[in-house]
C-alpha cells in the first residue's frame, strides 16, 4: 500500500468525551490534511452527527460517560442504511485489554489505536482503512475467521489482504489491528 495517502477530501468525525484528546486529535488530523472534522462528546452525539453528516471516518473512544464506544457501534453496525451501518470505525482509547479489544472486533471496528497515539500510526491506520474501503468496498468491521475480501455477502472482510485466519481463531483477528 502507498504510505502517503491525500486525506484533503476525507470527513472526519472525532468522538472523545475529553474535550483536551479531541484537540489533539482535531490538531493531528488537521496536519494529516483533512480539512472536514466534526466532534462529539459522546456516542450518542456521534450517532446524530453520523446520520447528519455521513463521515468518511469515525475515530471513536472506548470508554466515554453516558453513551460509550460500544453502545455506539452496537447502534451503527445495526443501522439499515448500508452506508451508515459500514461507516469504518477506528478505535482510539487508553483501554487496551484483551477482552476489550476482542468485543470491539466483534461488534465491528476497521482498527484500533492505544493511546497516547502516535501520529506516524493513526495515519497509517486511517490511510490503510480509506485504501482498502477504496479497493474492496465498505464493510462493518474486519473479518470474521473465513472471510476474505471477495467475500461480497458477508459484512466484513479479511484485512490483511492474504489468507483468512484458521476457523475458529477469531483472535487471530487481533493481528489484523
Amino acid at each position: 500500500m502507498r504510505e502517503k495517502w491525500d486525506l484533503s477530501s476525507i470527513s472526519c468525525l472525532i468522538t472523545e468525551d475529553n474535550p483536551h484528546m479531541r484537540t489533539i486529535l482535531r490538531s493531528v488530523l488537521s496536519g494529516f490534511g483533512i480539512r472536514t472534522l466534526f466532534e462529539a462528546g459522546d456516542g450518542a452525539e456521534a450517532l446524530e452527527l453520523a446520520v447528519d453528516r455521513r463521515p468518511d471516518l469515525v475515530l471513536c473512544d472506548w470508554e466515554m460517560k453516558l453513551f460509550g464506544g460500544s453502545e455506539f457501534l452496537r447502534i451503527l453496525r445495526a443501522d439499515r442504511d448500508r452506508q451508515l451501518s459500514t461507516t469504518p470505525v477506528l478505535v482510539v482509547t487508553a483501554h487496551t485489554r484483551r477482552a476489550t479489544i476482542l468485543e470491539a472486533v466483534d461488534l465491528g471496528i476497521h482498527g484500533f489505536v492505544a493511546k497516547p497515539i502516535a501520529p506516524a500510526i493513526l495515519y497509517q491506520h486511517i490511510g490503510s482503512i480509506l485504501e482498502r474501503q477504496r479497493l474492496y468496498g465498505r464493510t462493518r468491521g474486519i473479518p470474521a475467521p473465513g472471510n476474505t475480501w471477495t467475500d461480497r455477502e458477508t459484512d466484513s472482510l479479511d484485512l490483511s489482504g492474504m489468507a483468512a485466519p484458521a476457523a475458529g481463531s477469531r483472535e487471530n483477528s487481533l493481528a489484523l489491528l
